[in-house]
């Protein structure tokens, strides 16, 4: 079987899926993606000691494909090509979360791209499928996203696999500044959704002050790792590299700039998200999560914001829970609603590190296929099925 690996961004569940297809006799793997160069700059490019034909999206290639290469099926994220590029697909999303609402009106550009390039996914198509992760998120692409029954294939998480298996802290040391085999690390993962992450709670300035002064005197590190910098207002910008620059345990991460967050998830002794998708990866590792509240009130007026094809856009609606698949009290960890309970559960966390294992098992048994490490598997046997069907 040829196999396109489409990557808007590459990593996480389609890395994973690469690597586990890359190491399958009879399988050909080719990858198309931007910035190649620093993809392979990255740790987990020398620590999985990768050996893959990776090609640097271009203005001929982004539309056909690579010249030479007909692949079998095209595995993608959500940048649809203009035509199709395999006579099959398989669309894996970039993660599962708890921010939606992920309507038809909100995927409308998403649901035209597919219908121009392999066909209408709102009704029975047998040349494309959705990946879904369980069987909520089967539920709501069904009867929210507008995507038919018989196109969505519920296959888990393939990121889940790798993260079952431990990765010593030896191993990992040689990728981070400071000591992460004799010092616990907190992994500080917030989305861009909400703006800044303690604003509900006071000042960001001084909240993140106060508590990396914290970590710092009880000699935990911390892995500030954000989404794409350009997401972000450029004083926030500025203001969390200064962090950076101040605190000698803060290792400051955005995902341009450092797109692979495998090797944070693998070395984090907690993590702490206001609902970031990561956090479903993170459940895998059975380590504890704290999740921030991420709003004074779900009755409050809130500001969306939300990436388009223009850039940005705000726009203020009446209540959070329009943006919310299902509510954040569904969750693998502990919830903190103000700052003083997000310390206590931090410290919680990093002193009995099964706190959380029971919790986030039957989150991932709810929502994510129990991570039972055949999620790769499966995929491999669903694309077997649409590349014969």
């Amino acid at each position: 079987m040829k196999i396109l690996i489409y990557a808007t961004t590459f990593g996480a569940d389609l890395l994973s899926l690469t690597r586990y297809l890359s190491e399958k006799e009879g399988v050909e793997v080719k990858v198309l993606m931007k910035e190649v160069e620093k993809f392979k700059s990255e740790g987990i490019y020398k620590l999985w000691d990768l050996d893959l034909d990776i090609f640097e999206f271009n203005k001929i290639n982004i539309i056909k494909g690579i010249s030479g290469f007909d692949p079998d099926v095209t595995i993608l994220d959500n940048n649809i090509p203009l035509r199709a590029v395999s006579p099959k697909a398989l669309i894996l999303w970039h993660g599962y979360g708890w921010k939606g609402p992920n309507d038809e009106e909100e995927f409308k550009w998403i649901h035209r791209n597919i219908r121009l390039s392999w066909g209408d996914m709102k009704i029975p198509n047998n040349n494309i499928k959705w990946l879904c992760f369980g069987p909520i998120d089967f539920k709501h692409r069904t009867k929210i996203s507008g995507f038919h029954p018989d196109n969505c294939v519920t296959l888990g998480s393939a990121s889940h696999d790798y993260l079952r298996e431990d990765v010593s802290k030896e191993k990992l040391q040689p990728y981070y500044p400071f000591d992460v085999i004799n010092r616990k690390t907190v992994l500080i993962a917030p989305t861009w959704h909400y703006g800044e992450v303690f604003s509900h709670w006071g000042d960001d300035d001084t909240l993140f002050n106060k508590a990396l002064k914290e970590l710092q005197e009880k000699d935990v590190n911390v892995i500030l790792r954000l989404h794409d910098s350009y997401r972000f207002d450029h004083h926030y910008v500025e203001f969390l590299q200064n962090l950076e620059v101040k605190y000698p345990n803060v290792l400051l991460k955005f995902k341009d700039s450092n797109p692979d967050n495998f090797l944070d998830l693998q070395v984090a002794d907690v993590m702490v998200t206001n609902f970031s998708s990561i956090a479903n990866l993170f459940y895998a590792t059975k380590r504890p999560t704290v999740h921030i509240y991420p709003v004074k009130s779900e009755h409050e007026s809130f500001m969306w914001r939300n990436k388009t094809i223009l850039g940005i856009r705000k726009k203020m609606i009446d209540s959070v829970r329009f943006i919310w698949k299902y509510p954040p009290e569904d969750n693998g960890g502990l919830l903190a609603r103000n700052y003083d309970e997000m310390m206590e559960q931090i410290f919680k966390g990093l002193e009995d590190p099964d706190c959380c294992e029971e919790v986030s098992q039957k989150y991932l048994d709810k929502h994510m296929l129990g991570a039972d490490g055949k999620n790769c598997e499966r995929i491999w046997d669903a694309l077997t099925d649409l590349v014969n069907s």
